[in-house]
């Protein structure tokens, strides 16, 4: 990363990412280009447009000072968007080269996420940082999570393990089997059982509980290989890692795992998808992303 284009409203989230693209930009020898976003739904007269404007330059200049200062970060001179918030942001990270979009994921609203981040999540084809924190926290990406089974590839895998390695956190890879819906309780008796005779052909066979879960333990224990074969680059780096493997439906067990376990970050394999593949099959990456519990970078697979 070279270029992060931060993403400003004026709300505390959006102060909240500005710490997380310096602090970011500062361990990848990064400048930072910030955007400011005045979306005229929510700033709708020319007076208080300006007013938002002049507020966001003041700060902004005051932040430049303090990243150059404390961590010899470059902001640039920012752009500001106002017609349409989407369109804009997605042609100026195009246009500047960025490498990374940053931005709070609430914005001014009170909710996981806000449309802004929504729409930039789902659209862009930069890797996007959402961040969810606390102003007064600098607590940053001691505990990073890795979810396996919407972020499998090598891609994703290398970008966890740089930000455990940058930031000197822990990188705990999280796959997700759910054998509820995979191990079936019967099976079908085929033609060469059948042809013993002990049973006829079609003939639905209950399995015992100890198939069963022998069955789902297999697959769970296929599942933790498999985790640990992509955390084994970071493991040789030195980066401490931990494989664990959940049963459930990961768009509950992955926010959960990730609230319980106090994460600082997720990292996450994202793939960009049309609308009519989202209608009919949704989008888990999507899913995840929304409610996750804390920051997500969300890596952009092809």
């Amino acid at each position: 990363m070279r270029r992060i284009q931060l993403l400003l409203d004026g709300s505390e989230s959006s102060e909240v990412a500005a710490k997380h693209a310096i602090k970011m930009a500062s361990k990848c020898d990064a400048r930072i280009v910030p955007v400011e976003v005045i979306d005229t739904r929510r700033f709708r007269t020319s007076k208080v447009i300006e007013t938002a404007r002049a507020g966001m330059d003041a700060y902004l200049k005051d932040l430049a000072e303090k990243a150059q200062a404390c961590c010899d970060v470059t902001i640039d001179a920012a752009k500001t968007i106002t017609a349409n918030p989407i369109r804009d942001i997605l042609a100026e990270t195009k246009s500047s080269g960025c490498d990374l979009i940053v931005l709070g994921a609430s914005g001014y609203t009170h909710g996981t996420i806000n449309d802004i981040g929504a729409a930039v999540l789902r659209d862009a084809k930069k890797n996007v940082l959402l961040v969810r924190d606390r102003l007064e926290n600098d607590r940053f990406y001691k505990k990073i999570l890795m979810p396996t089974p919407v972020s499998g590839s090598d891609d994703t895998a290398k970008h966890a393990a740089e930000i455990a390695g940058q930031f000197g956190a822990n990188l705990v890879g999280c796959g997700v089997m759910n054998t509820m819906d995979t191990v079936q309780s019967e099976r079908i008796v085929y033609l060469p059982e059948a042809a013993t005779g002990r049973r006829h052909l079609g003939e639905r066979v209950t399995l015992s509980k100890a198939a069963v879960d022998m069955k789902r333990r297999a697959l769970l224990n296929r599942a933790t290989r498999a985790v640990d074969t992509l955390l084994e680059p970071a493991r040789r780096a030195g980066i401490h890692t931990e494989s664990v493997v959940l049963d459930g439906n990961p768009a509950e067990k992955i926010p959960s795992f990730a609230a319980e376990g106090d994460f600082d970050l997720m990292v996450l394999g994202y793939r960009n998808r049309g609308m009519f593949s989202r209608i009919l099959s949704g989008n888990l990456s999507e899913d995840i992303a929304t409610s996750a519990p804390c920051s997500v970078f969300a890596v952009k697979e092809s």
